[in-house]
């Protein structure tokens, strides 16, 4: 095997070390300065980043040797006799890379981060404490380990207790040299990993992916127009142009299927359970909710910005791959950072597993890959599953609420935050039969008429949820059936889960759990007195959106629309994306019936811009039709004009082109700016409909008294305000020169601790599918697979920065440097091989030339 010189990252060294003199108190392991020494301190960390090309690991509670092989990218390859003792060993190696971010991402779910970096982190766990993660998290486990009798839950649990045993096997032999360097300059000794821990980080994944207050923002917004034709044309429901996802709905027995997703109750006729009769509109002070959105856009979320999240996927079938098998694709767009997120792993017990892919340090499972049968990906749904309900406190008792004719108590919750320094930090969270109640996070009394807490939190991942089930079914799916059977405990976050199989299946399930509401349609905060408005029940699960083997021979997603609601059968709306992806994924496969390998790896790289495709064309017609000759803004709409829309970091049309989408938005929707400069004036494809239907009412600017501006003068007027911004802006300035896309729109990668990025150099892309959105890159494809069925050993995956959480070890970059190198050749970026062996002794035989495998451990009982 081939042995890898350890990069140290010294420029490291100078950050770390100013960071511990200026700011670090002394503690158990920092010891104060005593952390720079040559030995016991931060340097012990490079040491521990070199591991060994072969190594033996007492393991206790094994019934057998596991061999685990790791791969030239620092990838394991898990081989053991029994699922407890692989998940066992996957816990060990999960915690010896990345101890500090698992600790890190559940004390901050939990609402502990005080405890590991000191009472200013109060802020963060009183939300955290408020959404009740951990409250959940109890709830969950609760209901696992009292349904044992279910094989499924049992195997669950299993597999639980075995990762908890390895990570915690690793943390009562961790050295200096193996202690990540985190824990040192915070001076933090990690407590024993728990069962509870994975229940509360699968909390922290639903709301990842499926949190957000959009309802208050609504509300704000709504509000502050004042006029609800305005705010319903300008801020629609659904986008404009949108090609929803499933276009052939396909349903499963409601005998067979008779609940929601999760087992929650279910009912199939859902007009049966809404009397019609809506809730009055829920006051809610504007000051009020402006301190809450502004305190709840505060909270640290690892899985990023609702409005970054999201992700494509798709699948054709082997009449229209070149393989004559299906080809599947997904690249989920979360935030970046360091260490990634994702964690890859291949996990084999003969006869039971063989799956390859990524999931989470922690937590057992694989979540987005393949095994040897089936391979699959996920997207984001978007579906709204958090409702905010406005209480009715009793005038006399603020500790009581008015629900179903009478007052009632709330429960309260003791959650005293605990400081690092050693103080505790009093807090109470509300709770109702609606929620714990959010608006005890900020001071907004002063701006209230009431003088408590009322706003309670509805949503679906407050209750028990089955996720973790659902991935250990996932990874030994074989076949549709299990397929559909391992969908149903999916729960929460809602995901478009695409699937493909080696006996030519082809099929997208909208897993989730769906509320059905009564008296509201979930879009604004409601006041609810009594049981006839709120969650009545949920959409069945036979019944989610859901297509199989499709007559159009593939399956596209990418965050937009489900399913059109006029021939479905019931509501599940939501913030859905602009659908620019999903309509070029479309074109794509629909103009291609005999793809390849190599088409889907361009097509995930594609970086054109069908935005700028469809309104540029308006507005070089504008200036050729109405413009004033100035031969300057001339040369630059030739520029516009030629361009081919693909984002190119050596171009300088997409510069014009960003500057140009925003000042388009600024021209047309003076309504809205005139009210508020702070409001959102729109989402691109309400632009985008209205400047193609030449809407006069909107396109006019209302500014200007006795004045009606065409469409034309207006677009005009955008290319000129453009400018301005361009030359305005500090990167590029007057000088066209240096107005080449890549000098401002550059990746990057930020520490957890901010110790250090990764990156900063210039990418490819916006809002394309290859998903890099703004000009400071920091959210887009985390994790790239291309799965070939007709011969799985061929497929090929990648992620950033690199699988280790050591920033001495040379894997805890090398995939960035793959996964953004961009062949202009061949239009597509870096992957590695998924290797996929299912035994040890087949991966040895296959390494002929000792470059495929750089270690082995062999853990033993």
């Amino acid at each position: 095997m081939r042995r890898k010189v350890i990069n140290f990252i010294l420029s490291l060294i100078g950050p770390i070390v100013l960071i511990i003199i200026l700011t670090m108190p002394i503690g158990p392991l920092a010891g104060g300065l005593q952390i720079i020494a040559p030995t016991g301190g931060i340097f012990d960390t490079g040491v521990g980043a070199n591991i060994p090309e072969s190594q033996t690991i007492q393991l206790p509670g094994l019934d057998a040797n596991v061999v685990v092989l790791q791969d030239e990218w620092g990838i394991p390859h898990v081989y053991g006799e029994t699922t407890e003792d692989a998940f066992m060993a996957m816990g060990y190696i999960h915690a010896r890379d990345r101890l500090f971010q698992m600790y890190m991402q559940n004390y901050l779910a939990a609402g502990r981060i005080s405890e590991i970096v000191g009472g200013y982190a109060a802020p963060s766990d009183r939300i955290y404490r408020t959404l009740g993660f951990e409250r959940s998290a109890k709830k969950t486990m609760a209901w696992f380990e009292a349904n044992t009798n279910n094989p499924d839950v049992a195997y669950t649990l299993d597999v639980i207790d075995a990762e908890v045993a390895g990570v915690n096997a690793f943390i009562d032999t961790m050295t200096s040299a193996t202690t990540p360097i985190e824990f040192k300059i915070l001076g933090f000794n990690p407590p024993h990993w728990r069962r509870l821990d994975i229940f509360i980080f699968a909390h922290l994944q639903s709301w990842g992916l499926a949190g957000g207050f959009g309802d208050l923002r609504n509300q704000w917004m709504r509000t502050a127009i004042d006029n609800d034709t305005m705010f319903d044309e300008v801020f629609p429901w659904t986008m404009p142009y949108s090609v929803p996802i499933v276009q052939e709905q396909y349903n499963l027995s409601i005998t067979e299927y008779p609940n929601a997703n999760g087992g929650y109750p279910a009912d199939p006729n859902p007009s049966a359970l809404t009397n019609g009769v809506m809730a009055e509109a829920a006051y809610i002070p504007q000051e009020k909710l402006e301190v809450l959105i502004k305190a709840l856009d505060e909270v640290i979320n690892p899985f990023g910005d609702m409005d970054t999240v999201g992700s494509n996927n798709w699948v054709v079938s082997g009449d229209r791959s070149a393989t004559g098998e299906p080809i599947l694709c997904n690249d989920p767009h979360l935030d970046f950072q360091t260490p990634a997120l994702w964690y890859e792993s291949h996990i084999v017990v003969p006869g039971e597993l063989d799956v390859t892919g990524v999931g989470f340090a922690g937590m057992p499972g694989i979540i987005l890959g393949h095994n040897e049968h089936t391979a699959w990906g996920w997207t984001n749904v978007g579906a709204d599953v958090l409702d905010i309900f406005v209480e009715q406190l009793n005038p006399n008792n603020s500790s009581e609420y008015m629900y179903n004719g009478a007052y009632r108590a709330f429960e309260v919750h003791d959650e005293s935050i605990l400081t690092k320094e050693g103080n505790v930090i009093p807090f109470e969270v509300l709770e109702s039969v609606h929620g714990p109640l959010i608006d005890s996070i900020a001071p907004t009394y002063d701006v209230d008429s009431e003088d408590s807490p009322n706003l309670a939190m509805r949503w679906t991942g407050n209750d028990v949820i089955h996720n973790i089930m659902a991935v250990g079914l996932i990874n030994k799916m074989s076949d549709l059936e299990s397929y559909f059977d391992a969908a149903y405990w999916w729960d929460i976050p809602a995901q478009n889960m695409v699937y493909a199989d080696d006996q030519g299946n082809i099929a997208l399930t909208a897993m989730g759990r769906y509320p059905i509401r009564a008296g509201y349609d979930g879009r604004f905060p409601v006041q609810a007195l009594n049981d006839s408005i709120g969650w009545v029940s949920n959409v069945p699960y036979a019944y989610v959106p859901r297509t199989v083997n499709p007559s159009q021979g593939y399956i596209s997603s990418a965050n937009q629309l489900s399913i059109d609601w006029t021939t479905y059968g019931f509501e599940i709306l939501g913030p859905y994306v602009d659908g620019y992806r999903g309509r070029r994924i479309d074109a794509l496969l629909a103009a291609d019936d005999s793809v390849t390998m190599d088409d889907m790896k361009r097509f995930q790289a594609d970086s054109l811009e069908v935005r700028a495709q469809e309104i540029v064309p308006y507005v070089v017609d504008a200036w050729n039709n109405v413009g004033d000759g100035n031969s300057t803004v001339d040369e630059i709409v030739g520029w516009l004009e030629d361009w081919d829309y693909v984002m190119d970091p050596d171009e300088k049309a997409p510069t014009v082109w960003m500057f140009l989408r925003d000042a388009t938005h600024y021209e047309t929707f003076d309504e809205i700016r005139s009210i508020n400069p702070s409001l959102m004036l729109s989402r691109t494809p309400v632009l985008e409909e209205f400047i193609k239907t030449n809407n006069q009412y909107y396109i006019d600017d209302h500014t200007t008294a006795g004045v009606v501006e065409t469409r034309d003068e207006i677009l005009v007027r955008a290319i000129y305000r453009a400018l301005d911004y361009l030359v305005a802006d500090e990167v590029f300035g007057s000088d066209p020169a240096n107005w080449d896309y890549g000098n401002k729109h550059r990746v990057y990668y930020d520490h957890l601790a901010n110790l250090l990025t990764i990156g900063g150099i210039p990418h490819r892309g916006q809002n394309t599918l290859n998903n890099a959105g703004g000009w400071r890159v920091g959210s887009g494809p985390s994790w790239r697979l291309v799965a070939d069925m007709s011969n799985i050993q061929m497929s090929y995956g990648v992620y950033a920065p690199g699988q280790s959480g050591n920033p001495f070890s040379e894997h805890f970059d090398d995939l960035f440097w793959i996964q953004y190198d961009y062949d202009e050749a061949t239009e597509q970026y870096g992957y590695h091989q998924i290797y996929f062996y299912s035994t040890a002794a087949a991966f040895q035989a296959a390494d002929t030339e000792e470059t495929m495998i750089e270690s082995v451990i062999t853990f033993i009982p």
